[in-house]
């Protein structure tokens, strides 16, 4: 299997995880056991301390030291069954609505409401698996939005430049220039911190995506006007404007197809740049806030080395964004076919 393939499958994993992170999420993001603060991450055990092999999955969970927070003892004895297909009552207040829908694994029967927590718990007791999968869905959700964005801005201001060439291609590279010149990951956090910090989540989100599409798109319009350039020079581009055909179909028929591939690679650059970006903001406070869950969030939990030395399972949005930008880097690496017109399709058109 090649590694462009083995990127897709990654990137395919990772989509559906976000997608439906209710379904694979084994609790509420939000929700809060103070009795099991920076809780170790539980394996899957079919082995009970005594020896005896047990068919069902079950966890054991450790007991908390008395006096000490967010310390604990041996795991009790006490197995607690895995289920599957488990629905759990809603959370009142829940943002995310996964409270109250069907889960691939839970715990019931005497222990209801209570929940595996496979990576752990963090310093409200909140279970990290189920915060990493939301926290993933609204970084990338964020991100993929704003390069969508950024991508359509430099498709149209890159097109232009290359096609109309004269004063529009000379006011718009003066505009890239200047967005360019500028370091503008720190015009983002700039921009983004004389906002209201009491603003509310969805607000910050619209925001931050705004801000990173209206500063992320010069770049990519410079290799795409590029591009146009160049394909304004083909013989069938020459041959289709003697013919007589419009400025607007030469745009749509013959530049547009040649300029795409070089679109789709750079929106695959733009998107882990704005995921970064993202993460960023929100580690420092100015990006997505409480009670919505987003990866630097979760990271500025542990800011400190001696949390990251005590509980590494909080570093877990580290975990992800490495594969995860890693086979953004090969999916943009692998070369795209372009579309090709011959002369017959020229014709038909």
């Amino acid at each position: 299997m090649s590694l462009s393939r083995a990127a897709g499958g990654i990137l395919f994993a990772c989509a559906l995880l976000f997608v439906f992170a209710g379904f694979f999420a084994t609790a509420d993001p939000a929700a809060i056991d103070s009795a099991l603060p920076y809780l170790p991450p539980e394996g899957v055990h079919f082995k009970y301390p005594s020896g005896k092999l047990q068919w069902r999955p079950f966890i054991l969970r450790r007991r908390a030291a008395s006096g000490e927070f967010g310390r604990y003892t041996k795991v009790d004895e006490k197995p607690l069954p895995i289920e599957f297909l488990v629905r759990t009552p809603r959370q009142p207040g829940s943002f995310s609505g996964a409270g109250n829908g069907l889960h691939l694994v839970g715990i019931i029967g005497e222990y209801p409401g209570d929940s595996p927590h496979f990576l752990g718990t963090d310093e409200y007791g909140r279970d990290v698996w189920s915060r990493l999968l939301f926290g993933g869905r609204t970084t990338i959700a964020i991100s993929l939005v704003a390069a969508l964005s950024a991508s359509m801005l430099a498709i149209i201001f890159g097109l232009t430049a290359g096609f109309l060439g004269g004063w529009a291609d000379a006011l718009i590279m003066r505009l890239v220039a200047t967005m360019m010149s500028v370091p503008w990951f720190y015009l983002l956090l700039a921009v983004r911190a004389l906002l209201p910090l009491r603003t509310s989540p969805w607000t910050a989100v619209a925001v931050s995506t705004a801000l990173m599409a209206c500063i992320g798109w010069a770049r990519p319009a410079k290799v795409l006007r590029g591009a146009a350039l160049a394909a304004r020079q083909r013989s069938y581009v020459t041959l289709s404007r003697a013919s007589g055909a419009s400025p607007w179909h030469l745009a749509r028929w013959h530049i547009l197809p040649d300029v795409l591939p070089q679109a789709n690679t750079q929106f695959t650059i733009l998107l882990p740049q704005f995921i970064a970006s993202e993460v960023a903001m929100s580690y420092f406070g100015l990006g997505v806030t409480e009670p919505l869950v987003s990866w630097g969030g979760m990271l500025a939990e542990a800011q400190h080395l001696s949390s990251i030395l005590e509980f590494p399972w909080l570093m877990s949005p580290v975990w992800a964004l490495v594969p995860l930008f890693f086979a953004f880097h090969l999916v943009a690496d692998t070369p795209a076919q372009k579309p090709s017109l011959t002369l017959s399709a020229i014709s038909r058109q």
